[in-house]
């Protein structure tokens, strides 16, 4: 029996399962890769028809950019992150007969999703901030190297929570019906349709521990206002994120030898 352990991370393989995840996803098809930027323009539309139309909100926050700008910048890295999280949830069960019979390091699959949904949507992003700069919301693209930065974090941070979904829904199934609502729940507590200053103060002391509250300020912050203030909470979130994908990689180890007893 393929023991996951057997073998160390093989940076080459790892290469071969990003690649394939992108030709599997995006590329076999050319509906596969429109429907990357697509789906999160329809969705931008929905959201910002609905948000700026029908309840004529205001953001505080947006000033001269704009509702539309002020979501998309915050709403893109979002999708990157979720349907990360949602997509590496599965790649253990989903690769059963791969588990058992190749000795490999099975956290390179769900950890090659990840990275794979990450460069797709990067690209998909890109494009829409030069769309949006075309359209006259005037960037920051000087500080596009401090959103770079914050992207690889939320890489890391994905990458942490999917070793740890991914290896227990080998155990408990229901993880496939129970992450999709609480990435719901997720998104509508993390002030990406709205300003954390709408919120009553006590609910916004309470959001602020939302630690993707903090990807989507640090970004809007850098795109759309041109600020970098760095803080406490900044140097507690850069420690927090490795030491969280470390204890994540080291839950994904600890069971990952029982993998084959359930798949």
């Amino acid at each position: 029996m393929a023991n996951g352990l057997s073998r160390g991370f093989d940076p080459r393989f790892f290469r071969h399962l990003v690649l394939r995840q992108v030709r599997q996803d995006y590329l076999e098809n050319l509906t596969g890769f429109a429907w990357l930027v697509v789906q999160p323009l329809l969705l931008l539309a929905v959201y910002a028809f609905v948000f700026t139309q029908i309840f004529q909100s205001r953001i505080p926050d947006a000033g001269e950019v704009g509702y539309v700008a002020y979501l998309a910048v915050a709403f893109w890295p979002w999708t990157a992150f979720s349907e990360a999280v949602l997509k590496a949830s599965g790649t253990i069960a989903g690769n059963a007969a791969l588990v058992s019979k190749v000795a490999f390091a099975n956290e390179q699959l769900p950890l090659a999703t990840v990275t794979s949904v990450f460069l797709m949507h990067g690209i998909g992003y890109l494009a829409v901030l030069v769309v949006l700069q075309l359209l006259g919301t005037p960037l920051h693209w000087a500080l596009f190297p401090v959103v770079l930065v914050l992207l690889v974090l939320l890489w890391l941070l994905a990458c942490a929570i999917a070793l740890f979904v991914s290896s227990l829904q080998v155990f408990v199934k229901d993880v496939a019906q129970i992450l999709p609502p609480l990435m719901t729940f997720w998104f509508f507590t993390t002030p990406i349709l709205y300003s954390a200053a709408m919120l009553p103060d006590e609910l916004a002391r309470i959001f602020a521990w939302n630690p993707m509250s903090w990807f989507v300020a640090g970004i809007r912050d850098a795109l759309l206002y041109g600020r970098l203030s760095l803080g406490y909470w900044d140097a507690v979130m850069v420690v927090l994120i490795p030491v969280l994908l470390f204890l994540g990689l080291a839950w994904f180890r600890k069971f990952s030898g029982h993998f084959e007893d359930f798949l």
